[in-house]
């Protein structure tokens, strides 16, 4: 898997983390990631940049994805990382209020159909265990030993970069946790009529996690992780993670002082609140600020 993702990612392998919970290092099988800028040009003040947090399973036995009627909206995955700040605090000419936005909202990628339309999601998962001559559910073994490493190791790459407070220009890292199954996904649907069963390719499955922070703005988050079959894991990154990528970083490198500096002004937000926020995107100034206030 690392040999065919090299040909488009720097791999880095065995990667290490600290542990959250218990302080402890661990590893994380791989870390891939690529750069979406040419250095050869002027250095932009945000530099953005796709990484995949991937541990890898096997298994002879199913795994077993217990799949949601609807999508849930998911406004922190992917994990924004190296920005001066979570939020892009905005301001306008038509209202006095400020809005505290995550960049993916600012820039409508939170409506892009790789957040939703292209993959079914789950909250729940297991994994099919020999129980003497019977087959079980291995109950909570499977998040414990997948899906939690790959929260960490992503929370861990979230901490370690953070940029000094006098930083004038900043990385941008798109991170996504992965999950790539040598092993049948299976996912089970219930219905009116009784459950119905599919074979999958990739699931988003959903964790609901407190900040552990909380503050007037956010006490919650809602976090993705990808689970690929690994024999699908080259039209994963081909046709879906990384044309997101690349849209985001056309995005950011479009209005790099906004990222960079965690503020924007977009007019018209008292009438048009959430609608074409991009477009209307511009660099707070002191001009800008004059406008507001007159």
């Amino acid at each position: 898997m690392a040999q065919n993702l090299s040909e488009k990612f720097y791999i880095q392998e065995e990667w290490s983390y600290i542990d959250r919970q218990t302080q402890v290092p661990r590893t994380i099988d791989l870390v891939a990631s690529r750069m979406l800028f040419e250095w050869e040009k002027s250095q932009p003040r945000v530099r953005p940049e796709l990484n995949l947090v991937i541990e890898c399973k096997k298994s002879e036995l199913p795994y077993v994805f217990f799949l949601s009627d609807r999508h849930t909206r998911l406004p922190d995955f992917p994990t924004i990382s190296g920005l001066k700040a979570k939020n892009v605090v905005i301001t306008s000419d038509d209202d006095p209020s400020s809005w505290h936005m995550p960049p993916l909202s600012v820039l409508g990628l939170d409506q892009h159909s790789f957040q939703s339309d292209s993959v079914p999601f789950c909250a729940t998962f297991s994994k099919f265990v020999r129980n003497g001559k019977k087959l079980a559910l291995s109950g909570n073994d499977p998040y414990q030993s997948l899906m939690l490493p790959i929260l960490k190791a992503v929370d861990h790459f979230d901490q370690t970069h953070i940029p000094p407070p006098t930083a004038h220009y900043f990385d941008c890292h798109l991170v996504v946790g992965v999950g790539v199954l040598d092993a049948p996904m299976v996912g089970v649907r219930l219905t009116d009529s009784g459950t119905r069963a599919q074979l999958l390719q990739w699931v988003r499955v959903v964790r609901h996690d407190p900040t552990g922070e909380a503050t007037q703005y956010k006490s919650s988050q809602v976090r993705g992780v990808e689970i690929v079959h690994k024999d699908y894991l080259n039209q994963y990154v081909t046709h879906h993670a990384l044309p997101f990528a690349h849209e985001l970083a056309q995005l950011v490198l479009k209005h790099p002082d906004v990222f960079a500096d965690a503020k924007g002004f977009v007019p018209g937000m008292g009438e048009h609140r959430w609608t074409e926020i991009e477009t209307r995107l511009q660099r707070r100034t002191s001009s800008t600020h004059r406008e507001k206030h007159g």
